[in-house]
């Protein structure tokens, strides 16, 4: 499949077709110019500061409002711009309670049940709202590690997680305290892999062996290891 470049129209947004041209439904639910950025990792903060620029203009224009599984979308782009504020904002618009008494529309939400609001529901929306949020405390590709790109310091101060999943067979599990990091694990049945681990501007890479526990400090020192 041979598809255009990604590309920034005039007005400073991303391009979601071939020519540039006056968006009809700017306020429309897909935001589907910005697969680059998520699920797809072309558009980056760290290679291509330009697009992502552009990005967060286009998610700006395209607004907050929307169904479950674009409310669910957008949690994880602005996750991917490190934008920890709008992140946790789409987090509390998709979480806050519908009455299943009205007829919903496509405002997003959870029913008392925690389906996500839209009729009569969708589980689009619930399965892309835990991945969304999975991305606000890890991102990874098959060689960087990202520990709390977009983790809202002021509002989950104290916390920690554990099992998440990131790319090139790695288990991750962290702990934060005062919007900070506090401690880190990482483990894997992948033999020698090996990862560039990013916090906060600061950067170190780690071999990882297959069947091994590595632990780590607030630094991003390994201060132990055993075996599974």
């Amino acid at each position: 499949m041979n598809l255009p470049p990604t590309r920034i129209a005039r007005d400073g947004s991303i391009m979601e077709w071939a020519l540039d041209f006056q968006d009809p439904d700017v306020h429309h639910r897909h935001v589907s110019q910005l697969f680059g950025l998520f699920p797809g990792h072309t558009i980056t903060v760290e290679k291509t500061p330009d697009l992502c620029k552009a990005a967060d203009y286009t998610l700006f224009k395209r607004g907050e409002n929307g169904p479950g599984w674009s409310t669910a979308w957008k949690t994880a782009l602005w996750a991917r711009l490190h934008n920890s504020e709008h992140a946790y904002r789409m987090v509390k618009h998709l979480i806050s309670l519908v009455d299943p008494t009205h007829e919903a529309d496509f405002e997003g939400g959870l029913y008392s049940n925690l389906f996500t609001a839209h009729p009569p529901f969708q589980i689009d929306a619930n399965f892309g709202f835990s991945a969304a949020v999975a991305e606000m405390f890890v991102q990874s590709t098959m060689k960087d590690l990202y520990l709390l790109p977009a983790l809202p310091r002021d509002k989950w101060v104290n916390g920690c997680v554990k099992g998440l999943k990131a790319r090139g067979g790695v288990t991750v599990s962290i702990g934060w305290q005062g919007g900070d990091l506090e401690e880190f694990g990482l483990w894997s049945m992948e033999q020698n892999s090996v990862k560039r681990i990013h916090y906060r501007g600061t950067t170190i890479t780690a071999k990882i062996s297959a069947g091994k526990v590595y632990s780590f400090n607030r630094q991003l020192k390994c201060v132990k290891t055993y075996l599974l």
